[in-house]
């Protein structure tokens, strides 16, 4: 009985060992990062390729993010899934908000920032006449 449990756990251990796949040491170094766009033209993901520095081995790394779809079922923007939460998107890739889970009380909270750009892009357009005025062009 001994010997058929010492044996199955060398066994074991060997194919553990086998099984086991060297990480890079801690010196990477960044080469690049390129965004990976779709066909319409939306940032989907990105590589990165790094170096490790004692043994020259070049390592790539893809990462692809999830659709966020509105209230519509249009797609509003990108999460890019991480340990702690995620980082959303919008459609050219932009960081525009992060979402943070609590494991302990199984609770997330989302902020979403808007651009200044888009905030600035829904005040409406003044008309011809108010611009004639403010310019007092008006004569």
């Amino acid at each position: 009985m001994l010997k058929s449990a010492a044996l199955i756990l060398a066994l074991g251990l060997a194919a553990g060992g086998c099984t086991h796949l060297a990480t890079p040491s801690g010196e990477l170094q960044a080469l690049g990062r390129e965004d990976l766009k779709n066909a319409q033209g939306h940032v989907i993901g990105y590589k990165e390729v790094a170096r490790d520095a004692a043994t020259g081995e070049r390592i790539t790394q893809i990462a692809l993010f999830v659709p966020r779809l509105g209230a519509t079922g249009r797609i509003v923007g990108y999460e890019e899934r991480l340990r702690a939460g995620s980082v959303l998107r919008d459609l050219h890739g932009k960081k525009i908000g992060g979402r943070f889970d609590d494991l302990r009380s199984r609770k997330n909270l989302t902020i979403v920032v808007l651009p200044r750009e888009e905030r600035v892009a829904a005040a409406p357009a003044p008309s011809i006449d108010e611009l004639i005025r403010i310019a007092r062009l008006d004569n």
